[in-house]
């Protein structure tokens, strides 16, 4: 059993971890979104969308520390929100509209097949995440590949980490494992720095663009 300084340094890692999360989906947001402004780039827009979505997630489930997990499906559902913008940023849109309500209807059908015992809503949204997670990272790779450019490979590389962080989380949820959550969380948010520089040094450049 994990003793009171344990318990106490379970709940301060993983604040840390939110709070990062939190500055770093937000710092994602706000950038992007001037990047729209600038670029009139639909992309971005929807990439400002997810990123915030997912700061507040972080930031919702740092609260959640300590009003005993009252709010855990709210961070799921922000999550999921900003994994489905970074689907929709990356997607051919004729696809995406009719892929994502079938792979999600499909979750649905077969979860009854792995029902796992306390708050089943979570776990489906948690589904329906990883498999829009993949999906825009599996798009994001192909377009990435396609445009053969650096800074667009480097984000669909960090995007594909967001998907092996949420696979990992899986088994610190089911199993109740500590060091699962902690690794899938150290994978995230080592993603979305990876991510915010990228971005950054894009947005910078297109700044410069302009001035001249």
């Amino acid at each position: 059993m994990i003793g009171m300084a344990g318990e106490v340094a379970v709940t301060w890692v993983a604040g840390l971890h939110n709070l990062l999360g939190m500055l770093l989906g937000i710092a994602i947001g706000l950038l992007t979104y001037r990047g729209y402004t600038t670029t009139k780039s639909p992309t971005m827009l929807r990439l400002s969308i997810a990123f915030t979505s997912m700061g507040l997630g972080f930031m919702i489930s740092a609260i959640d520390l300590y009003i005993d997990g009252s709010f855990s499906i709210v961070s799921t559902v922000f999550n999921t929100v900003g994994y489905a913008f970074i689907a929709l940023a990356y997607s051919v849109q004729k696809g995406f509209k009719y892929i994502v309500p079938l792979l999600t209807l499909l979750t649905f059908a077969i979860y009854p097949f792995f029902t796992i015992p306390g708050n089943s809503l979570v776990y489906v949204i948690r589904a329906i995440a990883f498999i829009l997670i993949v999906y825009g990272s599996t798009q994001g790779v192909i377009l990435s590949l396609a445009s053969r450019k650096v800074t667009s490979l480097i984000i669909a590389s960090g995007i594909s980490l967001l998907a092996v962080a949420e696979f990992i989380g899986w088994y610190g949820m089911i199993f109740h494992n500590p060091l699962y959550t902690y690794l899938a969380d150290t994978i995230k948010i080592s993603s979305i720095s990876i991510i915010l520089i990228t971005i950054y040094m894009i947005i910078r450049r297109v700044m410069r663009i302009n001035v001249r």
